[in-house]
């Protein structure tokens, strides 16, 4: 009989689309022999609880966020784990409650899944989190593993399917050239000094353009910036992508100027079809990007450097096609889905004492 294993998530919208696209991956990727995928979203009902239904994952949501301070939702959270008998209860979401409750409820063994260094709400600052009353801890990254204290930490990074050798073909040049980004339109992101560095190679680039797809609460605030530097022309912002592979082969560069990530799945996006990617170099995105092989790396906030690494590559075709291949070559061997779903496996046939010798 399958070990079940429950998969605890925050956020059903679309931004929690990366946890849950992993999530996805090792349900379709682990033996169903042996280990069945289950997804509960903590944050209430939304769209992602569809996504993983439509791909064969029982999921379903609650409303409990506020720990014990909510005792009713700590209750429906701890009976609905009574009931279903998890072996493993993988955390992508929740605190000290969560983790109680859920050892509690299952006697399962409890893996927290770290996919960032930083807690949003109280800045940029990089905080330590403490590996007690946990099975394991598996890090996005070993910036992001470095975090972790009162036990180690597991570095499994995410991976994508690739099915080709061949990196996918560019798209046929044009005057026109197209910069792309995607994520949530927050202060983290850094997307107004991308915008800067845009506006800097206006004048040399008139045909330049730059396509923006996210939302979130600085959408004002960028198109503040956008209308100070005159670039309504030039700057389109597209709302929230479900599936950001719609959009990338209508981009020739892919810039993420994030102030911080965990590992950035949206640059791995990017790379895995073959564009050349410019990114901060923050947390886990040195492990992603070998700068000047498979993509660049720049200091964040700093929009000279931004705009003279974005100069090289729209001044060069053959330079946007080298870099992108390697990019994807890199994605390919080192990030693809297979690798992950194999490293979890592994976990998990630790946890429960059933690895082969």
């Amino acid at each position: 009989m399958a070990h079940r294993v429950l998969h605890i998530l925050g956020t059903a919208q679309p931004e929690g689309s990366s946890m849950v696209r992993i999530v996805r991956t090792l349900a379709e990727g682990l033996d169903a022999e042996r280990y069945r995928v289950h997804a509960l979203f903590l944050q209430g009902p939304g769209p992602l609880v569809k996504t993983l239904q439509q791909a064969g994952v029982p999921a379903d949501s609650l409303v409990w966020w506020r720990g014990m301070r909510d005792p009713v939702g700590a209750w429906k959270f701890w009976s609905r784990l009574r009931v279903q008998k998890f072996d493993i209860v993988h955390l992508h979401f929740g605190g000290r409650s969560v983790i109680s409750l859920a050892r509690s409820a299952t006697h399962g063994k409890i893996v927290r899944h770290l996919h960032g260094r930083i807690l949003e709400p109280q800045g940029l600052t990089p905080v330590n989190v403490s590996a007690r009353a946990l099975d394991a801890v598996v890090a996005v990254s070993q910036a992001v593993a470095d975090r972790v204290v009162d036990g180690p930490a597991r570095v499994i990074y995410a991976g994508l399917p690739i099915s080709s050798n061949d990196p996918p073909v560019h798209r046929a040049a044009t005057s026109e050239l197209v910069i792309g980004t995607a994520g949530r339109l927050v202060e983290l992101k850094g997307i107004d000094y991308l915008i800067q560095a845009v506006a800097a190679l206006h004048n040399e680039f008139p045909a330049l353009r730059l396509e923006i797809a996210g939302s979130g609460p600085q959408r004002a605030k960028l198109q503040a910036t956008v209308d100070r530097e005159g670039l309504n022309e030039q700057v389109k912002f597209l709302g929230w992508i479900d599936d950001i592979a719609t959009v990338l082969p209508h981009w020739d560069v892919y810039v993420m100027p994030s102030l911080e990530e965990g590992f950035p799945i949206a640059a791995l996006d990017a790379m895995a079809a073959g564009l050349p990617v410019i990114a901060s170099s923050v947390g886990g995105v040195p492990e992603l990007i070998e700068d000047e092989k498979s993509g660049w790396l720049v200091p964040p906030r700093d929009v000279e450097a931004l705009t003279s690494r974005l100069r090289l590559l729209l001044t060069s075709p053959e330079l946007r096609q080298k870099v992108g291949a390697a990019a994807y070559a890199r994605v390919r061997d080192h990030f693809n889905a297979m690798q992950m779903t194999r490293n979890f496996g592994l976990l998990y046939d630790e946890l429960l004492g059933e690895l082969k010798h």
